[in-house]
């Protein structure tokens, strides 16, 4: 677009919030409302800026609400890359890259990657979980299902340290109130530096169950078998790690390099009163 007369800078480009960004030619400018109104454009006075269009979260979502196949259900916005098969299921919105099979199963919101296998009324609240749906007593979701987490992470010392759902940043296994869950956690960590040798292993198998209140205080009862000893020297323990989220915690050798991952089997049966 060239300069209109009398202005000495000009549109260049429109962002997909509809601002449009103005340049003289080497750097980027936001206009004023003479203007931005001479070159036919919205002047918006809340926030200073010059407008192309409207900017709509919701329409933003609905384009990106894609690729999905939803015979068996429905897709909020945001939900990309998701196959529903069955009846009645849904996706929360900003999901992508998930699959669920059967009936009237619930994949909440920003959860990605995961799988409900088949069953009925199972929910997924954890990032990469599968689940097995257990049946819906009065028709209510995750009251009775059986679900499966991978968490890994890496120690450099002797500090007891969480590990992490998919191994992403702070992410947990999410609380449920009102219930008991059982586990099985299979947990393997090898030395790869530091102190010892390269390949030095220990594999911990955790089982035991816990009780989340409708308050999600938390009791623990569990065993802890050491499976096959490879010379490495290391804990682990089911707890909580957060006030709303736990998962496998491990304890390392001093200045010892130990990568860790944990295979979760989790068991849940969930009252709808409170305890």
């Amino acid at each position: 677009m060239d300069y209109k007369k009398g202005f000495d800078i000009k549109p260049k480009d429109i962002l997909n919030s509809g601002e449009v960004i103005f340049t003289d030619g080497t750097n980027d400018i936001i206009p004023n409302q003479v203007t931005c109104q001479a070159y036919g454009y919205t002047y918006n006075s809340a926030s200073a800026t010059c407008q192309a269009f409207n900017y709509s979260i919701i329409l933003e979502n609905k384009f990106n609400n894609i690729l999905n196949n939803t015979s068996g259900g429905s897709t909020e916005n945001g939900t990309q890359n998701t196959i529903l098969n069955g009846q009645e299921s849904i996706t929360k919105g900003n999901n992508f890259n998930n699959i669920i099979n059967g009936e009237k199963h619930q994949i909440e919101n920003s959860i990605n990657n995961s799988i409900i296998l088949g069953g009925s009324f199972g929910q997924v609240k954890n990032q990469g979980e599968v689940v097995i749906g257990g049946g819906g007593f009065n028709e209510k979701i995750g009251l009775s299902q059986v679900s499966f987490v991978q968490q890994s992470n890496k120690t450099i010392n002797n500090t007891e340290t969480p590990l992490l759902t998919q191994y992403l940043p702070l992410t947990y296994i999410q609380k449920e109130k009102n219930s008991v869950i059982g586990f099985e956690a299979n947990v393997i960590g090898i030395n790869y530096g530091g102190e010892g040798t390269v390949g030095e292993y220990i594999y911990l198998q955790l089982k035991g169950a816990v009780v989340f209140t409708n308050g999600l205080a938390s009791t623990y009862t569990q065993t802890s078998t050491t499976i096959a000893d490879g010379d490495l020297t290391a804990t682990a323990t089911m707890k909580d790690v957060t006030a709303t989220s736990f998962g496998v915690n491990v304890t390392g050798a001093a200045e010892t390099r130990v990568q860790w991952t944990a295979s979760i089997k989790l068991w849940q049966n969930k009252l709808q009163i409170t305890f």
